[in-house]
């Protein structure tokens, strides 16, 4: 078991704590299923909900058929990386988790069988539960903190991080969810410090988060430090003398990477990354307004992940993700064209209102955030990649990360351009996912980019041109 001497020290990279594994049975019997794990998988996103996770166990005590497991029961573990502390160990003991399904049940040999047992937060065994019809009034994030720790709702003692947001809404909800409610108006949001609409709502081994883009990477508008730096550069020093290894230079290193999605400019047009127009209709006043959307206009009135108020040498002159060379004779970049995608949505602008002395404004401006808030989550994404780095339990989906990829250029003498000019700088972790079994710990992160580390430079002739 890779756990070391002392829990505060790490020693290797790769190093994990975990005492036991204890799964609660239907009958209320307590069993330490430690010694039969072959590997616990634990995932989460800033696009799901509920934080999940797995267990392959090899039985050769017939377990499964003596404590009856079927997916009724809890599972509580510790596990971290020597010396975290607080939330930087994934703690499933203060809160377990609810296994829910016993899957690939296989025979490995004589009295000896393989089997998987999925389990997920409580919160989100309470979610499948209930449905709510009802009204709620108010902004979108007293709603949320109605629904996240309501008993009435999902009623979770865990910690959460809900931003303030602007606008008072009236919103029916019709036999929906909670978790279904959230997501919905997490959509709709719009944060009371950043200038771009639209939130998540997810949840990490932190607790739970409704919040919006750009908390995640910044605070008011100071960069948020980075958590971890990684880079891709093969370990040469003391190579030949093991003992001479750096843990920290190891704990950093990339196992392995790929870019699995760069920029799309057809998808990205057809999507409405680019440009859009949306036509919105009030029910209420019987009026329509036209709003369109320019992603080259509008890319500095949101702050993104790369930027940083205080100019360094990491961050010289990040950029958009596409460049305003014209594309058309007449002068017409990539986002000049609105009617790339068209929208429809209706307002009420008044219809809420309780008297004609209600102070209070319930429209849902959908003119001024459907646009922004759909650009600014498809932009997010543009750029996505995966890496596998030695177990870290301080690493969370919605975390900051630096990564300096090197250029894979030839070096010529004198050239002192090491690192990759567009896909280093700052990441945002959007999946995580631990993986333990006896031996070691690796994390595999999927991180995405919003801007380039340096920008694209600009050309002065058509591309379109012939």
């Amino acid at each position: 078991m890779s756990v070391t001497i002392d829990p505060n020290v790490l020693e290797k990279a790769g190093d994990f704590n975990l005492d036991e594994i204890i799964i609660r049975t239907i009958t209320d019997e307590t069993v330490d299923f430690k010694a039969a794990f072959n590997e616990i998988n634990i995932y989460e996103s800033i696009y799901s909900n509920s934080v999940t996770g797995n267990i392959v166990i090899r039985d050769s005590q017939n377990f499964i058929q003596r404590y009856s497991i079927g997916g009724q029961e809890t599972i509580a573990f510790n596990v971290h990386t020597p010396g975290a502390e607080g939330s930087n160990q994934i703690d499933l003991k203060t809160h377990p988790a609810r296994i829910f399904k016993v899957a690939d049940k296989i025979a490995t040999k004589e009295r000896e069988q393989v089997y998987t047992l999925h389990f997920t937060s409580q919160e989100s065994i309470i979610n499948t539960r209930k449905r709510f019809s009802k009204s709620l009034t108010g902004t979108t994030s007293d709603m949320a903190r109605t629904l996240i720790k309501g008993n009435e709702y999902i009623g979770t003692t865990k910690d959460c991080y809900i931003e303030e947001s602007v606008g008072i809404h009236k919103i029916v909800f019709p036999y929906m969810r909670p978790f279904g409610a959230l997501t919905m108006l997490a959509k709709r949001s719009e944060s009371s410090i950043y200038d771009t609409p639209g939130f998540l709502f997810y949840e990490t081994h932190r607790g739970y988060n409704f919040r919006s883009y750009e908390s995640l990477t910044h605070d008011q508008r100071t960069p948020i430090p980075e958590r971890m730096l990684f880079t891709d550069m093969p370990y040469a020093r003391m190579a030949g003398n093991p003992a001479m290894r750096d843990i920290i230079f190891d704990m950093s290193t990339i196992k392995e990477f790929r870019i699995i999605k760069t920029t799309d400019l057809m998808a990205d047009t057809v999507a409405g990354m680019l440009n859009s127009t949306h036509y919105t209709h009030d029910i209420h006043t019987k009026t329509w307004t036209k709003t369109e959307f320019d992603y080259l206009n509008n890319f500095d009135q949101r702050l993104h992940i790369d930027q940083n108020e205080f100019k360094t040498d990491y961050n010289a002159s990040f950029g958009p993700l596409y460049s305003s060379t014209p594309e058309t004779q007449n002068g017409l970049t990539t986002s000049d064209f609105p009617r790339s995608r068209i929208m429809v949505s209706p307002r009420a602008t008044q219809l809420h209102s309780e008297s004609t002395t209600d102070p209070r404004d319930y429209d849902n401006r959908s003119n001024v955030w459907l646009q922004k808030a759909l650009s600014n989550k498809l932009s997010t994404n543009a750029i996505q990649m995966e890496m596998t780095v030695h177990g870290n339990t301080h690493l969370a989906a919605g975390d900051v990360i630096r990564v300096n990829l090197t250029s894979n250029e030839p070096l010529n003498a004198g050239d002192e351009r090491i690192y990759d000019e567009y896909f280093s700088g700052r990441w945002l972790i959007t999946h995580c996912r631990h993986v333990i079994n006896p031996r070691e710990h690796e994390t595999v992160i999927m991180c995405v980019k919003d801007s380039y580390f340096n920008a694209l430079p600009t050309g002065g002739n058509p591309i379109d041109a012939s």
